[in-house]
């Protein structure tokens, strides 16, 4: 099958390096990594080739120059995305800037380019105000009201323009700022992160004040409020996945544009096939106690979740007691201490590598490819990736809550994602998947209240819903062990499987090793998969109209009908074996 994409991006190089040599982030890099999680097909073109694209849909990530035959290739029927300042292209949009905005709020407005809106103000860094006539605001900036993302229609074709610096945003959300000092706390007494102690929180970039709410049906917060274990009442906590919502975003513009042109595009969905979101529930080992392992290990025996469990320098457990960690099925981790608790216990690569051979030592693992933080402990933006990457840890769970105030989505996300670097790692991709954390120890360092907040945020975006529990509190708190039962439970019952650390990691990485294509034939879709290692359950969705009874014609495997980003797909569920994979659908 030739190689055939609905859409294409127009190659930034020039503005990449331009930019790197200005000492300046190249943001719009990151497109990548949205596009790589996504698995949907594109390709780069240069500018030249743009207005003779054949691609349905062609996306600008970054200001470029204007190219005389563009307008036509709109008016034929293209679909134009731009993202950031128009600049040149302002006459084609409709609308251009009127000043930057390093920080905001966006406010979506209801339109056919949305299948899934966000309940709140989206958190923006970066961008510009639009201003122009003839076009339709798809979103505002909430403190000026004026246009953050416009429509025009133009002839056949439309472009689409974000106002918003989509890449930094999502990226600063996630990845936060450099930790160099403790951060400022919420004002209500909720979060107090000013603690001497430098942890992930400290660089975050949502807002206590704007990006937090309180979990449906709890009263109203009672101030002054006084930070004590268990809380006292349910509080203010980051109810949604921001960075998730405008990656969302993103692709349902994709997804409409190629609705409009009549365009078919793939993606692969994020987990295996009949499968909308995932749960993940870890385990740190602080204090090494004999008997606080031990009821670790039975209540996790009772819930039924095979956890990754979070070792912790210095100390350890009894060899029986680790052999039967690993023989219950449980991951072995790292939980790195930089805590200053112990000889080896302080931020740096010699220690973090001491630590690992360590973990390696008394668990009897050779591989072991996750960890979680002590404390959430970090310095710097991301030279713990670094370290990552030298000792062979896959996948980094660390970025996550330590007070009762910041609860959630503190970084805005429920999928895992490769952090970028900086300029000075000409802002590449870390081979370290990053993994949320979103509450540790519910009915003591988190409010009950708030469980059910983050399974709906991490279902709605598709993700993944991870929850921490130490082993002193499952001992000496039956309310905490109540929790993680209960937990278990309702997490099954909304048909959410459990998958370790471990799991996410292999899934993710092998799902990224999949290309897709498409091509229309006589008697349907012809579905072509290119699998770098076999993908057992995969599922390639496919946006179709309303009504569509899917069959599959050729090949094996089977398809329905399936709701993901409030949009319908098919769904073509199949066992993918290393190399090419082919199918014949009709839609």
């Amino acid at each position: 099958m030739p190689e055939r994409h609905a859409v294409s991006v127009v190659d930034n190089k020039v503005a990449t390096e331009q930019a790197h040599q200005a000492g300046q982030d190249a943001w719009w890099v990151y497109l990548d990594e949205v596009l790589g999680h996504l698995r949907l097909p594109y390709r780069t073109i240069s500018l030249s080739e743009a207005h003779v694209s054949d691609s349905s849909i062609l996306v600008f990530a970054t200001t470029a120059e204007a190219d005389p035959g563009l307008e036509q290739w709109v008016r034929d029927g293209g679909v134009l995305i731009l993202v950031g300042d128009p600049g040149p292209l302002s006459a084609l949009a409709g609308v251009s800037a009127d000043g930057p905005v390093p920080e905001d709020h966006v406010v979506l407005a209801e339109s056919p380019v949305w299948s899934s809106r966000p309940p709140v103000a989206l958190h923006a860094v970066g961008g510009s105000r639009l201003t122009g006539s003839d076009v339709e605001v798809l979103a505002q900036w909430d403190s000026s009201d004026a246009a953050a993302i416009t429509l025009r229609r133009l002839g056949h074709g439309v472009v689409l323009t974000y106002g918003v610096d989509l890449w930094q945003s999502i990226v600063r959300i996630q990845q936060g700022y450099v930790v160099t000092a403790d951060g400022e706390p919420a004002t209500d007494g909720t979060a107090p992160i000013d603690d001497g102690v430098l942890k992930c929180e400290d660089g975050m970039t949502l807002s206590f004040e704007r990006d937090r709410a309180m979990p449906p049906g709890e009263p109203e917060l009672v101030e002054p409020f006084t930070h004590t274990y268990p809380p006292p009442s349910a509080v203010p906590m980051f109810d949604q996945p921001q960075a998730d919502w405008w990656c969302s975003l993103f692709a349902q513009s994709l997804w409409w544009g190629a609705e409009h042109t009549g365009a078919v595009v793939p993606w692969l969905g994020y987990w295996p096939a009949g499968v909308d979101a995932v749960a993940h529930m870890s385990h740190d080992s602080d204090g090494n106690e004999e008997e606080e392992g031990q009821a670790a290990l039975d209540a996790f025996a009772e819930a039924d979740v095979k956890v990754t469990w979070c070792h912790v320098f210095p100390g350890g457990y009894s060899a029986d007691l680790h052999t039967a960690i690993t023989a219950a099925g449980h991951e072995n981790a790292l939980h790195y201490n930089a805590m200053g608790d112990a000889d080896l216990a302080v931020w740096g690569w010699p220690q973090i590598r001491a630590q690992y051979a360590w973990a390696q030592a008394v668990t009897g693992t050779e591989d072991i490819i996750s960890n979680k933080n002590h404390y959430t402990r970090w310095e710097g933006w991301t030279e713990f990736y670094l370290w990552c990457e030298r000792l062979g840890i896959q996948i980094d769970e660390s970025r996550g809550p330590s007070k009762q105030g910041d609860i959630g989505f503190v970084f805005g996300a429920a999928h895992v994602s490769y952090p970028m670097g900086p300029v000075a790692e000409g802002n590449r991709l870390f081979d370290v998947l990053n993994l949320p954390l979103h509450t540790q120890d519910l009915a003591w360092a988190g409010h009950s209240a708030v469980r059910d907040v983050i399974l709906d945020g991490a279902q709605a975006v598709h993700g993944v819903a991870h929850f921490l529990f130490h082993g002193p509190h499952l001992h000496k708190r039956p309310a905490t062990r109540s929790a993680c039962l209960e937990l278990a439970a309702e997490v099954r019952r909304r048909g959410m499987p459990w998958w370790t650390a471990g799991r996410i990691n292999a899934w993710e990485r092998g799902r990224r090793g999949v290309t897709l294509s498409v091509e229309p034939v006589a008697d349907g879709i012809a579905v072509q998969a290119f699998a770098v290692e076999p993908v057992a359950a995969a599922a390639v969705l496919l946006a179709v109209p309303e009504g569509s009874d899917p069959i599959v014609k050729e090949g094996e495997g089977s398809a329905r009908l399936v709701v993901r980003h409030g949009r319908s797909f098919v769904e073509l569920s199949a066992d993918l074996v290393a190399g090419d994979n082919r199918w014949v659908i009709t839609p």
